[in-house]
């Protein structure tokens, strides 16, 4: 039977009749209704990723526009568990560093505008971070960043031990 000796290629001409079919069951009410937003952080996000990049160097990898419910979770078996997981949902942190190797994430990092002040959202952020054992760095808007200033507030936030110069 040609049909069973060629099924890979039955097979394929299925799919792609499925595939049609759904596509076109799907625009029946027009095209999707989806846009592109354009560039995915603000001037001073990009900014400040510029610098975090010079003072990470290749010890972390960032990650930028992070979902919070990607970084924590909530503890299994927790009372009223979906309630506190739409809590979590709908927010992002600006920055996040994980270790190189594993992808952990190490640090969450939040910049803060000192004009818009600190809202309810960043006092829950930052409680649930410290809650899941997650270190939060806030970092105040500048035009300009110190690297190795940025660095030392980096390596504070995850408990990173310097060596100190020894004098010869």
């Amino acid at each position: 039977m040609p049909l069973v000796e060629n099924w890979p290629l039955v097979a394929t001409v299925l799919g792609a009749i499925v595939v049609v079919a759904l596509a076109l069951v799907s625009l029946r009410d027009g095209p999707l209704p989806y846009e592109r937003r354009g560039v995915l952080l603000a001037p001073a996000e990009i900014t400040f990723l510029r610098a975090l990049q010079f003072a990470v160097r290749d010890d972390w990898i960032i990650f930028s526009m992070v979902r919070l419910a990607d970084v924590i979770k909530v503890r299994p078996k927790t009372r009223k568990s979906q309630s506190w997981n739409s809590r979590i949902q709908g927010k992002h942190l600006d920055f996040v560093l994980c270790d190189e190797e594993t992808l952990e994430v190490k640090l969450a990092i939040e910049l803060d505008d000192p004009a818009a002040g600190r809202s309810p959202r960043d006092r829950f952020v930052y409680v649930a971070l410290t809650a899941a054992g997650l270190p939060l760095l806030r970092i105040r808007v500048r035009e300009k960043y110190e690297t190795a200033d940025l660095r030392k507030d980096i390596e504070d936030a995850i408990g990173v031990l310097r060596k100190k110069k020894r004098a010869s």
